[in-house]
């Protein structure tokens, strides 16, 4: 891998989604797209009948028993709901899922992440006593598998922070990049090898569009027994501030994660289940619609970036947008200044995502958002551009 400096100082998402109005908001990784009505409509009835009280914190049966069909339908994999110790749980978001897994299982061990990574995969281990590590993509975000093969043996062999998993998103945050099978096959090979767990964020599976379809790693020979897998509703059902999302895996792997959720949490919001639980697999092409609106929109907003001179990686997902910048500029960082300064457009620089210097003039820009914003953004983006 190329040589480059370790940056101490990072772009903080949040802090740049507030200097940003939202008719410019390219920045925080959430859908805001409206609620499916069915959905709203459901979760006010159950509000309004007082079912608000505590749940179990492995979360609502029917709700599992739904994600469990979805799992089934969608990812080829057989859960049994029912099964004990539980299968499947629901989770306070994905983020609640990993909290659980840095609990149960990363105190005092490290995971290992893909360069450019999702900033929470590593905040989130650092804060539950865990260490994560880097393992960097090249310049066409691919990697060699004895690379991979030679980094985790180094990491698993050392006496502090030994590497106890490997964390595989795909589609990827923030490139959208979607894992080919003979990548996700050369990771599992490396965990086998060495004994790891593998932490599989899935949360965006139905925004691919690409030629490689999404392949979720537990799927694979052997993996089954060795992968926890985590997924959320809030992007794919437009309710981020719900706080719902499943992790999945063998009952024995399952079971100290959901130990941690009950201390940490008591149990997902029981409403929102129920509601979730009604509507979930009631419309069979609802994934399909969603990825065809998705898409739609990485086809047009992407279509007049390029106009602009950005570089727009093809991830094969439709959730974000991976870009070089316009080459006359060689900072993502002053370049979103510039913009938010004179557009009050903003996106993420890509430094967000890294510990090297590699990305310093990419930026992650997130397009689900309305077509009449997507749409204002561009004019303002032309505006100081073009």
């Amino acid at each position: 891998m190329t040589e480059a400096k370790v940056k101490k100082v990072k772009p903080d998402i949040r802090a740049i989604t507030r200097l940003v109005p939202p008719s410019g908001n390219l920045v925080q990784g959430q859908s805001e797209l409206p609620i499916d009505p069915q959905l709203a409509a459901e979760a006010a009835s159950i509000i309004a009948a007082s079912q608000n009280h505590y749940g179990g914190s492995e979360g609502d049966a029917n709700l599992r028993k739904a994600v469990a069909e979805k799992i089934a339908r969608y990812n080829g994999i057989t859960i049994d709901p029912d099964a004990r110790p539980f299968e499947l749980m629901i989770t306070n978001g994905g983020t609640g899922a990993l909290i659980g897994i840095a609990q149960a299982y990363l105190r005092g061990k490290s995971a290992l992440v893909f360069e450019p990574y999702y900033p929470y995969h590593r905040r989130i281990l650092e804060e539950f006593g865990g260490k994560t590590e880097t393992f960097e993509l090249d310049e066409k975000l691919s990697f060699e598998k004895d690379a991979l093969l030679a980094r985790a043996k180094e990491l698993k062999d050392r006496v502090e922070f030994p590497l106890k998993a490997i964390i595989v998103c795909s589609p990827a945050n923030p490139s959208g990049k979607v894992m080919s099978q003979t990548e996700l096959e050369a990771i599992a090979d490396v965990a086998k090898e060495l004994d790891l767990l593998v932490i599989s964020d899935e949360v965006y599976e139905h925004y691919v569009t690409g030629e490689n379809p999404h392949t979720p790693i537990a799927s694979l020979p052997e993996m089954r027994e060795r992968t926890i897998t985590v997924n959320s509703f809030s992007k794919s059902w437009n309710v981020s501030g719900w706080r719902l999302g499943y992790a999945y895996g063998k009952g024995e792997l399952i079971a100290p994660i959901n130990n941690a959720a009950n201390v940490i949490y008591v149990c997902p919001a029981t409403p929102l289940q129920a509601a979730l639980s009604k509507v979930l697999m009631a419309d069979s092409e609802y994934y399909s619609k969603l990825r065809d609106k998705f898409d739609a929109k990485r086809q047009s907003f992407g279509g007049g970036l390029k106009e602009l001179g950005f570089d727009i990686y093809d991830s094969g997902s439709a959730f974000y947008l991976w870009a070089r910048i316009p080459e006359q500029f060689n900072d993502a960082l002053t370049f979103n200044e510039m913009l938010m300064e004179k557009a009050g457009v903003g996106m993420v620089p890509g430094s967000a995502f890294a510990d090297t210097d590699i990305w310093d003039a990419h930026a992650r820009i997130c397009i689900a958002r309305e077509d009449h914003i997507l749409d204002g953004a561009m004019e303002k983006l032309r505006s100081v551009l073009a």
